[in-house]
């Protein structure tokens, strides 16, 4: 290991200053696309309601997580067990929401299942129930405690023991983002061959969304396995490098979910529309009219260009990024 004072461990701290902003952020960010679509409920779609799910994992996860090395939390043993339980409880589920969305995403585009929403039941079920079977057990055998203080922290709640770390998170997390991996490559592969025979304008439409789903994917599962190897890397440098990919893309999660999924014309007309009926934004009524005709013409563009080539998993790939 690095003395405190090296220069990768100065680069550490950095990073580490750097990822408590994005992690507050994903916070900020989660909680805007939870309002959004709660207030906006008719513009939701069945895919974006499994990535509101998501989102409250995502909330509650990483709010644990930036005050498990708060001082008065650490002192406090039973606080810091609560704190330990409900960060693994959240980031576990986190991996189990990931994959429910992957999932989805394949019986909507691969399978061509028109009613998705009957697997909800055990959506819910498997993403709350199994977290919460293992944090029961690492509970039970009283390993959730004060982990030593590093160079830049003076400790953090969560599982004290190694075995039960790689056991209870390490060994769930790397087999639902193996999983993902190829339910994506799987989904992928369907929407480039319908992209192949879909006019050229329609094509471009189309490569946008993918593009949409892929960033989606990366930020929700994919950076974990850059934790998962610099974890598993003795050579300092290349545990560095992937320490660095980690913590900037996996504490994004909740920003890059927001963008992709409120930051468009029809969300924006929404809000303009509801900040209007205030006495305060008399313009925001003419600027929700504009947006929600500009929303209108790109969608029926969108239609008539691909009308004689549209097909289901093409519609199916679309309603994952309207809203």
């Amino acid at each position: 290991m690095s003395a405190c004072g090296s220069t990768i461990q100065t680069i550490r701290s950095v990073i580490s200053e750097i990822t408590l902003y994005l992690l507050i952020c994903s916070i900020v960010c989660s909680f805007l696309t939870i309002v959004t679509f709660l207030v906006f409920f008719k513009i939701r779609t069945y895919a974006i309601k499994l990535i509101l799910f998501l989102c409250l994992c995502i909330m509650c996860g990483y709010t644990f997580f930036c005050v498990s090395n708060v001082d008065f939390i650490l002192d406090e043993f039973p606080l810091c067990i609560i704190v330990a339980f409900m960060t693994h409880y959240f980031l576990l589920a986190n991996f189990c929401w990931t994959f429910c969305i992957a999932f989805n995403f394949y019986q909507m585009i691969v399978k061509r299942n028109r009613e998705p929403q009957r697997l909800e039941k055990w959506y819910h079920l498997g993403c709350w129930g199994m977290p919460a079977v293992i944090v029961i057990v690492v509970g039970a055998l009283e390993i959730y405690g004060k982990l030593p203080a590093g160079c830049d922290d003076n400790g953090t709640c969560y599982i004290t023991d190694p075995n039960a770390t790689f056991g209870a998170f390490f060994v769930p997390g790397i087999v639902i983002i193996t999983v993902n991996v190829i339910l994506f490559f799987l989904i992928g592969r369907e929407i480039q061959e319908t992209l192949a025979g879909a006019p050229k304008t329609d094509q471009r439409d189309r490569k946008q969304e993918f593009r949409v789903y892929l960033s989606i994917f990366v930020s929700i599962g994919v950076s974990w396995i850059f934790g998962y190897i610099q974890a598993s890397i003795p050579e300092e440098i290349t545990q560095l490098c992937f320490y660095i990919v980690f913590s900037f893309i996996t504490p994004a999660q909740g920003i890059l979910i927001f963008f992709s999924h409120c930051v468009n014309e029809k969300v924006a007309a929404k809000w303009a529309g509801l900040l209007g009926r205030l006495p305060f934004c008399p313009c925001c009524k003419t600027i929700s009219e504009k947006l929600i005709k500009s929303s209108t013409s790109t969608t029926a563009s969108r239609s008539s260009s691909s009308s004689a080539s549209s097909s289901k998993s093409s519609n199916s790939a679309s309603s994952y990024s309207r809203g």
